[in-house]
C-alpha cells in the first residue's frame, strides 16, 4: 500500500507534498487546492455558494445521514453538501435519539434550507435501522449515505455522478477517498483502498458476470482480494438497487440485538452482487475523518466484545447464506472466514447466549457438509472452530 500525506500550514495552503508524481499522475495537481479550500470553508462553517435553487419533489440525490451525539461534526458535514454545485437533491438526517445538541443544530439548519429533511426517533436503533429509514423516507433517483463525522470532498462530485448517469446510467458509482486524522493537519490517500483498484477500473463500465468476480477475487484469478471497497459511503447507488438489496437483507434482519460492526458491509456486499453494473470515477470524493474515538477503534470492554462478536456471527449467518452460490468453491468465504475468524470464537469466549452459540455452531457445520467446500477449508474450520463444534 502507498500513502501520501501532505501537511496544511496555513489555511489553504499546504506544503510537503510526498509521492508527488503519483499524485499528479492520480489527479491533475491544480485541482488538488480546490479540494482542500473546500474541506477548509466548509470546516470554518463558511457558505461558499448561496446560488437560489429550486426544491423538487423528487429530486436527483438523496443523502442519507445516520446521526447520534454528532454535535461537532454535523453542520460540517451538511454544510459540505450544501455547498455543492449541483443543486437537486435532498438531505435526510436521521437523527438516532441524540442527546447531545445535534437536533438543535439540525433544527437551525432546516429553517436555513428546507431540502434538509429530519427524523428523530424515541429510541437508539442503530445504524442499519437509520440508514435504512432515510432510503425509505427518499423521493430521489440516486442514493448516497454521509457518515455524520464525514464530509463531501469535492464540490463538483454530484455534478460528476449526474454526468455519469446521463452518458451510462450506472447502478453504482464510486468515487475515492481521503482520510483526514482528527485534530491533526494530514491527509492520506488512499486508505483502505488499493491504488491498483483505480488504476484497472478507474472510468471503465464493468457489467455483470465480471462485476461480482472482482467483489472476491483479483482480475483473472482465484486469489483473494478486496481490490473494490466494500464500504457504504464510497458510493452512489440507484434507489431502485438499494431498496432490492435491503428487501433481500430484511428490514428488521438486525431487530433482534444491537449491531455495532460491519452493518454496512453485507448491505455493500449484495449491493455488488445485484447491481448490473459499476464504474469508478477516480476523483477524489470523500473524505473520512479517522477518530480514535469512534467505536470501531475502541475497545469498550467486555460488553463491547460481545455485542461485536454477535455482530459478526450475523454477518457471517448472511454472507456464507448469499455468496455461496457465486462463490463455487468456496474460496472467497474460506479467506472471509481467515481474515475475521476470530470474532466467531469470542462466542464461547465472552459466554454470549445460546442462541448465538447455536446460530454459529449450525453455520460452520453448514459449510464442513458443504459438499463444494475444498478439504482444505472443511479442515480448517474443523481445527480452528473445534471449541465451538464439540
Amino acid at each position: 500500500m502507498i500513502i501520501f500525506y501532505f501537511k496544511i500550514k496555513k489555511r489553504n495552503k499546504f506544503t510537503d507534498i510526498h509521492n508527488y508524481k503519483l499524485i499528479k499522475s492520480l489527479y491533475n495537481i491544480t485541482y488538488i487546492n480546490l479540494y482542500i479550500n473546500y474541506i477548509n470553508d466548509c470546516q470554518f462553517l463558511k457558505r461558499i455558494n448561496n446560488e437560489n435553487y429550486i426544491k423538487r419533489e423528487f429530486p436527483f440525490l438523496s443523502i442519507c445521514i445516520s446521526t447520534y451525539n454528532s454535535q461537532r461534526y454535523i453542520e460540517k458535514a451538511i454544510l459540505s453538501i450544501i455547498n455543492q454545485s449541483f443543486k437537486d437533491f435532498e438531505i435526510i438526517v436521521v437523527n438516532d435519539n441524540s442527546i447531545d445538541k445535534t437536533f438543535e443544530i439540525l433544527m437551525k439548519l432546516q429553517k436555513e434550507d428546507t431540502r434538509i429533511k429530519i427524523i428523530n426517533h424515541s429510541q437508539n436503533l442503530g445504524t442499519y435501522h437509520s440508514r435504512v429509514e432515510g432510503v425509505l423516507n427518499s423521493k430521489s433517483k440516486y442514493i448516497l449515505f454521509l457518515d455524520p463525522d464525514d464530509m463531501i470532498l469535492n464540490p463538483f462530485l454530484f455534478k460528476k455522478i449526474y454526468d455519469c448517469y446521463l452518458k451510462y446510467n450506472i447502478d453504482i458509482i464510486e468515487y475515492s477517498v481521503f482520510y483526514q486524522i482528527e485534530e491533526t493537519n494530514k491527509f492520506h490517500y488512499p486508505l483502505f483502498q488499493d491504488l491498483n483498484h483505480f488504476h484497472n477500473y478507474s472510468n471503465k463500465v464493468i457489467y455483470q458476470p465480471e462485476l461480482s468476480n472482482i467483489i472476491y477475487y483479483k482480475p483473472n484469478s482465484k486469489e483473494y482480494s478486496k481490490i473494490i471497497c466494500r464500504t457504504i459511503w464510497s458510493k452512489a447507488y440507484k434507489k431502485d438497487l438499494v431498496l432490492k438489496s435491503i428487501n433481500y437483507i430484511g428490514r428488521t434482519y438486525y431487530a433482534n440485538y444491537y449491531i455495532i460492526v460491519v452493518e454496512d458491509t453485507i448491505l455493500s456486499i449484495i449491493l455488488f452482487n445485484f447491481a448490473k453494473n459499476y464504474t469508478n470515477l477516480n476523483i477524489p470524493g470523500y473524505l473520512y475523518n479517522l477518530r480514535k474515538s469512534s467505536i470501531s477503534h475502541l475497545n469498550k470492554g467486555t460488553d463491547y466484545l460481545k455485542k461485536k462478536s454477535i455482530s459478526f456471527i450475523l454477518y457471517f449467518s448472511l454472507f456464507y447464506r448469499y455468496i455461496k452460490e457465486f462463490d463455487k468453491d468456496r474460496n472467497y468465504l474460506y479467506y472471509e472466514l481467515k481474515y475475521f475468524g476470530f470474532e466467531i470464537l469470542n462466542i464461547k469466549k465472552y459466554n454470549n447466549t445460546k442462541y448465538y452459540f447455536k446460530k454459529a455452531k449450525n453455520m460452520l457445520n453448514d459449510i464442513i457438509n458443504d459438499n463444494k467446500a475444498n478439504e482444505e477449508f472443511k479442515n480448517y474450520i474443523k481445527l480452528y472452530y473445534q471449541t465451538i463444534l464439540n
